[in-house]
Parts: C-alpha cells; sequence; structure tokens
C-alpha cells in the first residue's frame, strides 16, 4: 500500500510539471502583398476579418503591400514549476500519517455516477428544411469560387460584366457563371424570388435595407463567418455584416427559391 501511494505521488508531480511546462507560441505575422484583401489573409489564417482587425488595431479595412499583420492570438506563457522530486527507495518512515491519509483520499476511486442520458440523434437533413440539396450544393459553392477572382472590379451602375458590376448585376453574374438560370433582377426583385434561411451558408445571399432608398436596397453573396462579398460603392470587395455600417441596415439571409431543394 504505502509503494502504492509513492507510485501515485510521483505519478501526479510529474504530470503536474509537463502540463505546467507547456507554453504558448507568440504571435506569428505575415507581410501584405500584391492582390491581398482582409479576407483573404484572414481566411488563410483560420481566423475571422474582425479579429485580424483587432489583433492589428484597426479601424479600417485597408491594407498597403509590405504591410505586417499579426495573424496568430498571442497568449501567455506560463513558467514551469519545479518537478516535485520523488525517490524511489523512499521508506515508510519518510511519509507522515497525514500525508499517507491525504494522498490516499486524493486517488480514492469515485463513488459510482449513473451514466448520462444519450446525446439525441443529430437531425437529418429532411429534418433541416433550409439544408441544401446536392445539386444546390454544387451551385452555392461554385459561386463562392466565381465571385472571390473579381475582387477589385469597378462599381458600373447597371453593369453584368467583369468589366463592372453593380450590386444585382454581380450576383447575377456570378450565379449565371455558377450554372443557375437566373433571369436579370434588381435587388427587390431578387429579394422577392428567395426564401429566408436561419443558417446561411456560403452562397446564400445577404440583404440590406436603408441604404441609398428606403426599403430593401443592397445585396452581396454570403462567404461565411459574418462576411460577404458585393458590388460596394468604388468596387467589387468583402465586407462584415457586423461593421458598424452594414450591422444597421442588415436586413436578413435568403436563398434563390431554385436552389431550395
Amino acid at each position: 500500500m504505502k509503494a502504492k501511494v509513492l507510485s501515485l505521488l510521483a505519478t501526479a508531480a510529474l504530470a503536474t510539471a509537463l502540463t505546467a511546462g507547456q507554453a504558448n507560441a507568440t504571435s506569428d505575422t505575415y507581410v501584405v502583398k500584391k492582390g491581398d484583401t482582409l479576407w483573404k489573409i484572414a481566411s488563410s489564417h483560420k481566423i475571422s476579418v474582425d479579429e485580424l482587425k483587432t489583433l492589428n488595431n484597426m479601424k479600417s479595412e485597408s491594407i498597403k503591400i509590405d504591410q505586417k499583420l499579426v495573424v496568430t492570438k498571442k497568449t501567455a506563457s506560463t513558467k514551469p514549476p519545479a518537478a516535485a522530486q520523488t525517490s524511489k527507495t523512499a521508506t515508510a518512515d519518510s511519509l507522515t500519517v497525514s500525508k499517507q491519509t491525504s494522498s490516499t483520499n486524493q486517488f480514492k476511486a469515485p463513488a459510482p455516477v449513473a451514466p448520462p442520458a444519450p446525446a439525441p440523434a443529430p437531425p437529418s437533413q429532411v429534418d433541416k428544411p433550409h439544408a441544401p440539396g446536392a445539386a444546390s450544393q454544387s451551385i452555392l459553392a461554385a459561386a463562392t469560387e466565381v465571385s472571390l477572382p473579381l475582387l477589385d472590379t469597378p462599381y458600373v451602375w447597371a453593369g453584368v460584366t467583369p468589366e463592372g458590376f453593380d450590386c444585382s448585376g454581380f450576383i447575377y453574374y456570378v450565379f449565371r457563371t455558377a450554372g443557375l438560370d437566373l433571369p436579370r433582377l434588381d435587388t427587390v426583385g431578387m429579394h422577392a424570388n428567395a426564401t429566408t434561411v436561419d443558417e446561411p451558408v456560403p452562397g446564400d445571399l445577404v440583404f440590406f435595407q436603408n441604404t441609398y432608398r428606403e426599403g430593401i436596397s443592397h445585396a452581396g453573396i454570403y462567404l461565411g463567418d459574418g462576411n460577404f462579398i458585393h458590388a460596394g460603392t468604388k468596387k467589387v470587395e468583402v465586407a462584415s455584416v457586423n461593421s458598424a455600417y452594414w450591422k444597421d441596415k442588415f436586413a436578413g439571409y435568403k436563398r434563390f427559391n431554385q436552389l431550395m431543394k
């Protein structure tokens, strides 16, 4: 029994030392290159645009070539305490009665506990009316792939080609290229021909109201993590629905009716 107590104490001390001795890595940085955007940099480092802006104390989404950005969260390292030394040759006399009692209680097997109720099975896609089918998923994924290379395309009123887009013309071009037979609609028409979704996926539509006119007046394509791509007032760009401007004008997520199956 005494030898078992000594072995358990040694194991606990070694585990404590190993755990405390781990130190987290310091921040990594990234140097901005031509063609980079905050969204591209954030996505490649698996963080959100807002996290990237917070790490670098940025108030806007403007960046420049050769700018150095912090892309990994800092976490404090912990100085490992000295490992407890336990001698294999320690005798029973080296342990007091109180230490034996404490150690024995510490490693006492817990009282039996009734097993928890099994977790409910995850709902199938049949239970989720807003989950797109395989064909719709393919078009939604293709839409995001088509949209990203169009970043920085200039804004042109009523534009529907890579020479220039307005917001609805950009969505029309992207989805037609992705394989959806879509008529040319303005933002109000797109809003009327789409179904609200509570859990958007990349490729869904995001609508805004009361921008340059009352009611539904702007739209973009959702990219995930609160970000969307759209034809802004000057060019095609990525923005966050949680930014100060767009948050107040957010009107909801929708999916074209043709993709609700």
